[in-house]
């Protein structure tokens, strides 16, 4: 009777040191695959849940990415993506591919990156006239005390202060104060660039996905994202449907904000 007692022990101690093992290995593999593909110092977390038991029920349990920035501005031309943390929770594959139960998405884009993304939203906004040829931003300066942020247009001929404001769920930006020359700029130039920050701030941060939270800190802008049900690879297209002309990589263009990648391990 002894004996088998410790057939029956040395059997759990062994199907433990495997779990632990299989574990591991998920979890260094998949760490090694996202990481690989991102920049350098880029880290990746799991959770207390394990991964092995998660799998066997058909979905990967939890990974948060934390991706460093490569973000390089030289002027309007912009390569690389800012700073993010994606927390992706219960990813399964629905007819062959991945989808999240529930993603957020926490960047920070830092005012160079704004001012770039404002230039060409402004283009599109205002169109091929006068004011698209003489009014171009030069600077956007953060104001973190006061919830806003300035944007300086021509070398500090006219400037914009705009406050950002949660409606009904959606993101707004109203203009508290704007000025050319000395004069306070016309109501549909103001009411353009408010657009214009609107529709940057869905194309570059939002990947189609609910503003949660929208700060202006030190130095730029935080922005967090959220959603439920996210299919990955209809967010990557939603995105790449989105893309300015020549983006990424050609000049003046601003890159897309990363979709959260996809686990390299899918169950």
């Amino acid at each position: 009777m002894k004996t088998a007692w410790k057939v029956v022990l040395s059997i759990i101690v062994a199907v433990l040191l495997l779990f632990i093992v299989a574990e591991a290995g998920i979890r260094a593999f998949v760490a090694h695959q996202v990481t690989s593909q991102s920049p350098e110092g880029t880290s990746v977390s799991f959770g207390a849940s394990p991964v092995t038991i998660g799998l066997l029920g058909g979905k990967f349990p939890h990974m948060t990415v934390d991706q460093q920035s490569d973000l390089k501005v030289n002027g309007d031309q912009i390569t690389g993506n800012p700073a993010s943390v994606v927390d992706m929770d219960n990813v399964r594959l629905n007819g062959g591919e991945p989808v999240a139960e529930s993603v957020r998405l926490t960047t920070e884009l830092p005012n160079d990156f704004v001012r770039a993304m404002l230039n060409q939203q402004i283009q599109d906004q205002i169109g091929d006239n006068f004011l698209a040829n003489v009014i171009t931003v030069s600077d956007v300066v953060s104001n973190e005390e006061a919830g806003t942020f300035s944007i300086v247009f021509t070398s500090g001929a006219a400037g914009i202060e705009l406050q950002p404001v949660m409606q009904d769920g959606q993101l707004t930006f109203q203009a508290r104060s704007t000025e050319l020359f000395g004069f306070a700029l016309p109501d549909d130039v103001a009411d353009a660039i408010s657009s214009a920050m609107s529709q940057g701030v869905a194309q570059e941060a939002t990947g189609g996905m609910s503003v949660e939270d929208f700060t202006v800190i030190p130095g730029g802008l935080r922005v967090t994202v959220s959603g439920n049900d996210v299919n990955f690879k209809e967010l990557q297209e939603m995105q790449q449907s989105q893309q300015l002309p020549g983006q990424p990589g050609q000049p003046g263009q601003a890159p897309q904000q990363p979709a959260p990648q996809q686990p390299a391990y899918q169950p």
